[in-house]
C-alpha cells in the first residue's frame, strides 16, 4: 500500500503505464437468480425496500445480518448467507431534517465492518434534497441533490446503530446553492475493506467546482473515528473533507480527493479474489461504436490504486439506465461468499447480489426484490 510520501508526477506515469494484468480467466454466472428478499412476501412496512448494494457481517454469537439499507434500514438474519428472514427493528433511519447544514436528511446504510462481532462502523449515503425551488419537486427528485457521506456505529452487533454527533466522513467544501439543478457531495460508499491496520472505502463524486468526476478511495485506521478519514490525493492520504458550515473553507481545492484513473463508474463492492487479487463489480454501460452494452461489470486490482479495465459479467438493463419496453431493471451489486469469514473474501463460487426492480408504465414504485446469482471464478 503507498502510505508514504510519493511524488505526485512519478505516480501519475505509475498508474497511467503500469495498468494491472488479469489475474485469472473470465467469471462466469453459473446459474439463475435466487431470490433472497421477496417485497411480496417479506417486507415490514410498504417502502421496506431494498435500496442499496447488499452487505454481510457476523455478530459475535455467530448470526449472519444482511443490510440492503432503505431510508428505513432493515435487516435479514440468520445462522448464514443461505439461511435468513427479516427482522422488523429499524437499524437506524436518518431525521429528515430539511437544513443542508445538519447533513441528516434521509440516510442509507452503505457499508458495515466489524472486528469482534459487538462494535460495528458502518457508512451512510446520506442525501438531501432541496425544495426550495419548482424545478427541484418530486419530478426532478435527482436534480437538486446534496449528497454526503457520515459514519455510525453500533455497540451491539448491529442491531441497533447511532451517530456521534456530524460525524462527516465526506462532504462538499462548498455550501449548497439553493434551487441549483446539479448533484454535489460524495455518493454510494462501497464496502468497507480492511487491510495493514487501515478501513478502506471507495466513494463516487460528481464534478463540481474543484472537485473531478469519478471514484475515490478514503481510509482512516481500524481503531479512529469519523474525523480521521483520509481521502487519496494523488500521492497519499492526505485529504481532509472540509465541513463549509461549521468551518472556513479558503481553498476548497484542498479538500477534494483525486479520481482513481481509469475507473469511470461506481465501486459498489470490493472482495479479496480467488488468487489474491481484488475484485470489484461496478453496474454501467459501456461500448464503442457498435453500440453500449448496459450491465454488471468486474475488474481486478493488484493494490486497490490501479483497476484493470471493466469486463462484463451479466448483461442487464439498469435502474437508471432503461427503455420503457423493460419490465424489469436492477441495480447495487455486491459480491459476497458464504464461506467467507467476514464476507470480505470470494473463493471459485460465490454470488452476486443485484436489487431487482419491476417496471410498471416505465415507472418502479415500492416493489423491489433482492436476488442473487451464483458465480464461478476459474483458477488463474
Amino acid at each position: 500500500m503507498h502510505s508514504g510520501r510519493l511524488s505526485s508526477a512519478l505516480l501519475a506515469l505509475g498508474l497511467a503505464c503500469l495498468a494491472p494484468e488479469r489475474g485469472a480467466a473470465a467469471p462466469e454466472i453459473a446459474g439463475a437468480a435466487e431470490t433472497v428478499f421477496s417485497w411480496a412476501r417479506d417486507r415490514c412496512a410498504t417502502w421496506d425496500i431494498p435500496d442499496a448494494p447488499a452487505r454481510a457481517w457476523r455478530d459475535a454469537a455467530g448470526a449472519t445480518h444482511l443490510v440492503a439499507g432503505s431510508e428505513a434500514s432493515r435487516a435479514m438474519v440468520g445462522p448464514d448467507l443461505d439461511h435468513l428472514s427479516r427482522d422488523c427493528p429499524v437499524l437506524f433511519q436518518g431525521s429528515g431534517n430539511p437544513d443542508p447544514a445538519a447533513v441528516d436528511g434521509s440516510g442509507w446504510i452503505h457499508s458495515a465492518y466489524t472486528a469482534d462481532g459487538v462494535h460495528v462502523v458502518a457508512l451512510l449515503h446520506v442525501e438531501y434534497h432541496d425544495g426550495a425551488d419548482a424545478d427541484c419537486g418530486v419530478e426532478m427528485h435527482g436534480a437538486c441533490w446534496r449528497n454526503s457521506i457520515v459514519e455510525v456505529t453500533s455497540d451491539d452487533g448491529g442491531r441497533t446503530f447511532r451517530r456521534q454527533g456530524i460525524a462527516l466522513v465526506a462532504g462538499s467544501p462548498y455550501r449548497h446553492v439553493a434551487g441549483a439543478i446539479e448533484r454535489t457531495g460524495y455518493f454510494s460508499p462501497s464496502n468497507i475493506i480492511a487491510r495493514d491496520g487501515f478501513l478502506y472505502a471507495y466513494v463516487w463524486a460528481p464534478a463540481y467546482g474543484a472537485q473531478r468526476r469519478g471514484a475515490c478511495l478514503l481510509r482512516r485506521p481500524i481503531d479512529g473515528g469519523a474525523a480521521d478519514w483520509r481521502a487519496w490525493d494523488g500521492a497519499e492520504f492526505s485529504v481532509r473533507f472540509a465541513d463549509p458550515y461549521r468551518e472556513d473553507v479558503a481553498d476548497p481545492a484542498a479538500h477534494v480527493c483525486a479520481p482513481l484513473p481509469g475507473v469511470t463508474s461506481i465501486i459498489s463492492s470490493v472482495a479479496e479474489g480467488p488468487d489474491g487479487r481484488l475484485v470489484a463489480v461496478s453496474p454501467a454501460a459501456r461500448g464503442g461504436d457498435a453500440g453500449r452494452v448496459s450491465g454488471i461489470y468486474w475488474m481486478e486490482s493488484p493494490d486497490m490504486l490501479t483497476w484493470s479495465t471493466p469486463d462484463l459479467l451479466l448483461p442487464v438493463s439498469l435502474l437508471w439506465r432503461h427503455g420503457c419496453d423493460e419490465s424489469t431493471v436492477y441495480a447495487y451489486p455486491s459480491l459476497l461468499d458464504p464461506e467467507s469469514p467476514g464476507y470480505a473474501s470470494i473463493g471459485r463460487r460465490s454470488w452476486l447480489y443485484l436489487v431487482e426492480v419491476p417496471l410498471v408504465d416505465c415507472r418502479t414504485g415500492p416493489e423491489r426484490n433482492l436476488v442473487r446469482f451464483p458465480v464461478n471464478w476459474p483458477a488463474p
